[in-house]
């Protein structure tokens, strides 16, 4: 009974760990609401917002990922990699693995056609979570490759 508890309890916070986002409540929000191509509409008196990539009309989903910091070079590596050397770098630093608790987190905005993507990577330290680099947005190929690296 213990066994089947705990398959359960595992499966809870796996599931839970893969849940769209609020996207409003990201920090990248404002960042990514103000790029000419997503357009945001309030529902429900305002507590819920639909978000849309306007290219293609596709909504814009979000996760948060969490990797260990080993990963977590390889997930830096990737989002800081140069349009040229993305596929490259994809390559040789291969699909990084997500962990339950990791000290970096990955905020990751995409249109369900998987047109357009947003990454923000972010670091625990000091009880708070730190901006690495810059929030990294890029549309068409270039989107469907940074997809990949961390979607089935």
């Amino acid at each position: 009974m213990a066994a089947a508890l705990t398959g359960c309890a595992t499966s809870f916070i796996l599931k839970k760990r893969k849940n769209m986002e609020n996207i409003s409540k990201m920090e990248m929000a404002n960042a990514l609401f103000n790029k000419p191509y997503i357009k945001t509409k309030k529902k429900f008196f305002g507590f819920k917002t639909n978000v849309t990539y306007t290219k293609t009309n596709s909504p814009v989903v979000g996760i948060c990922l969490e990797f260990s910091p080993t990963e977590g070079q390889k997930v830096q590596a990737i989002v800081e990699a140069s349009l040229e050397s993305l596929d490259a770098t994809i390559q040789r630093e291969g699909r990084p693995k997500t962990s339950d608790n990791g000290n970096l987190r990955l905020n990751l905005c995409y249109s369900q056609d998987r047109e357009f993507v947003a990454l923000h990577l972010q670091q625990f330290s000091g009880f708070e979570y730190h901006t690495l680099g810059e929030i990294r947005f890029a549309e068409g190929d270039e989107a469907h490759k940074l997809l990949a690296a961390f979607m089935k």
